[in-house]
């Protein structure tokens, strides 16, 4: 990579639009909305964080991607994955589709891919724009994308944290050390020894985050732990394996898919 790379920016469409609609819908009663009732919290919001990441970045390069509320090859592989998502509220759809009017108004590129979710386009756009020479800053406020992040690749995170009115923190590899006690490249397996109580997925019973941080720490992998399982079970008072997740779940269910570029289609 050149020492003064040109950068782009990748947004994580609906994490940021969640995050605005339950961060200004809390303010007021019923949240943002216009003189007519339109409701503008996701609009509002959306706009005035990606506004201030395209004035502090400067990026010369910008997308959004965006899920398309169908099923995934995710919720083929595993039945219970996101079972427990309600579903989304009426003015959440409106407002969410008005952004959508907006973004295209200004030309702003908006991906989505048809049995995938934004995650997946996300990690197909960084890798395309690493390759082509692009210093990569993913806009989120979802840590699974903290498995994108690549020094070597240019890649970062802009991390959101929950609430109105706060500024994205960028995330290499020490930052998600210093986070979750590993490695961008142990968060997929992180994710699949504790669960992810907010995709539905369990992970092994009795294993909670720090043992799942310990583990990763020693062995390094899921696939090393698992070659070690006769020397572990002891330890965690664990009778037996069963309740390991399989690595090929795993990787359906917290991958961020390689898709290839050619799959991607702007809206």
């Amino acid at each position: 990579m050149s020492a003064n790379p040109p950068t782009a920016v990748l947004v994580d469409g609906h994490s940021l639009a969640f995050r605005s609609y339950y961060a200004f819908g809390k303010s007021r009663s019923g949240g943002l909305k216009t003189s007519t009732g339109i409701p503008t919290s996701v609009c509002f919001g959306f706009l005035k964080s990606l506004l201030e990441v395209m004035e502090t970045q400067k990026p010369e390069y910008l997308a959004i991607a965006f899920d398309l509320g169908q099923p995934t090859f995710r919720h083929e592989a595993d039945k219970n994955y996101k079972a427990n998502r309600q579903e989304a509220p009426d003015d959440l759809i409106v407002d969410v589709g008005n952004l959508k009017d907006i973004l295209k108004a200004f030309n702003i590129s908006i991906i989505t891919v048809a049995g995938y979710e934004a995650d997946d386009v996300l990690g197909a756009l960084a890798q395309k724009a690493s390759a082509a020479g692009f210093r990569v800053k993913i806009l989120s406020g979802d840590q699974d994308l903290f498995q994108l992040i690549d020094v070597e690749k240019g890649i970062s995170v802009l991390h959101l944290a929950a609430g109105k009115g706060s500024t994205p923190k960028e995330f290499g590899p020490e930052e998600v050390k210093e986070k979750l006690g590993i490695l961008p490249n142990q968060v997929v397996d992180y994710k699949a020894l504790c669960g992810d109580a907010s995709d539905n997925i369990s992970g092994v019973r009795g294993i909670g985050k720090k043992t799942a941080v310990k583990l990763l720490n020693e062995y390094g992998s899921l696939a090393e732990i698992y070659s070690s399982l006769i020397d572990i079970l002891p330890t965690l008072h664990l009778r037996d394996s069963r309740g390991f997740p399989s690595i090929t779940v795993r990787d359906f269910l917290f991958q961020c898919t390689r898709l290839s570029y050619g799959m991607l289609r702007k809206r």
